[in-house]
């Protein structure tokens, strides 16, 4: 875990390819269901997506790629808040990763100064109590970015987290999600569904409760949504947005602009104001 001294976070492939941070965010992009702040900045972060989202004033401002924790070390989910900003810090290298090195037969290390080799870049975003040792931070492996390769942070490539850091403050609230399977409406009222590998095998919604939520908001707006489709989806979780209720010619995800159903935080309403 970082010790800083504060100066002021084939199917599986498809999971682990993206690009560099979205500017100006795609509104193909799948957007979880999270409740988030409705003034200033809120870090909402989708392990099985490998994305953070940055949403200020309550709409979704920046959508970065990141790396988050692998199957044995796995990042925790939870709410958290951003308690310290440290640029170009020293990483003390915590006893388990130093038993790691000397297991796989590399040189030990137990402390790694500030520089191009440091794996936690330039800049270290911590969340959570100290003690926790979780942070998004930089990293000296850009194509690392993203995946499920880190000890438990989350791993942005340098300018991204640049940005971020000059972004974020102190207390500002982080929110750690595990959300594989994500439902979205398109600006013409049709359901897509986007179905992630469950890495963590961790999800606690199955497929009858998914086909559920989707038949019931089908109900709710008078749209047939496909079965088949559904259960396709569900069972190869690549990671891409299906419209399920399109008739006819679907239409390119990209032109869909793609809004979050609110079917796991408590309202079943689409969030009615525009994302960007």
């Amino acid at each position: 875990m970082p010790m800083l001294t504060p100066i002021r976070r084939s199917l599986f492939t498809l999971v682990l390819l993206g690009a560099s941070a979205v500017a100006a965010p795609s509104r193909a992009a799948p957007v979880p269901d999270v409740q988030v702040s409705e003034t200033g900045y809120h870090v909402v972060i989708n392990l099985p997506q490998t994305r953070l989202f940055l949403y200020r004033d309550g709409k979704l401002d920046t959508i970065y790629p990141v790396a988050v924790g692998k199957t044995l070390t796995q990042t925790p989910a939870g709410e958290y808040w951003v308690t310290g900003i440290y640029h170009n810090p020293a990483w003390h290298v915590p006893k388990s990763i130093q038993a790691e090195m000397k297991k796989n037969g590399r040189t030990v290390q137990t402390v790694v100064p500030a520089g191009p080799n440091n794996p936690l870049g330039k800049v270290f975003v911590r969340f959570g109590e100290p003690r926790l040792g979780l942070g998004i931070h930089g990293t000296n492996a850009p194509s690392s970015v993203p995946g499920f390769r880190s000890h438990g942070c989350v791993r942005m490539r340098n300018d991204d987290v640049l940005t971020l850091a000059r972004t974020v403050s102190t207390d500002v609230p982080v929110s750690v999600i595990n959300q594989s399977v994500i439902m979205n409406t398109d600006a013409r009222g049709d359901l897509w569904l986007t179905s992630y590998p469950d890495i963590y095998k961790t999800a606690t919604t199955g497929p009858a409760e998914v086909t559920a939520a989707a038949e019931k908001w089908g109900s709710e707006h008078n749209r047939k949504v496909d079965g088949r489709l559904v259960k396709a989806v569900l069972g190869k979780r690549t990671g891409q947005p299906v419209c399920v209720t399109c008739s006819g010619s679907r239409p390119e995800v990209a032109q869909a602009g793609l809004a979050p159903v609110h079917w796991l935080s408590g309202s079943a309403q689409t969030d009615p104001s525009p994302l960007f």
